[in-house]
């Protein structure tokens, strides 16, 4: 049986109507999506490296506060950006698109 929210309609159906009455939402949740996937890569990879967010900063020759907005505010970062951390965390970016 399908979970009911809060209105009692299945958390789909009130999905589908929202995206219906608004349209560029889904996009927008599906961004939002994705910067959260990166927020917690981000932090993943520096815990499983075992180092602090001072560490990382040193390495990437940066104030810690700037790789804790990384952390937890990736929308918009650089490529490059991205690349330095995560050297800095020793990984490599690998970048793909998909259907």
């Amino acid at each position: 049986m399908a979970k009911k929210n809060r209105l009692g309609k299945p958390w789909g159906e009130l999905r589908d109507e929202l995206y219906a009455e608004n349209p560029g939402m889904e996009q927008d949740v599906a961004v939002l999506v994705e910067e959260l996937r990166i927020q917690a890569q981000l932090h993943e990879a520096r815990k499983a490296a075992g180092l602090t967010q001072g560490q990382v900063a040193e390495r990437m020759n940066v104030n810690r506060s700037y790789v804790s907005r990384l952390e937890t505010h990736p929308e918009n970062i650089k490529i490059g950006t991205l690349s330095r951390y995560a050297q800095a965390v020793g990984m490599r970016v690998d970048i793909a698109l998909h259907a």
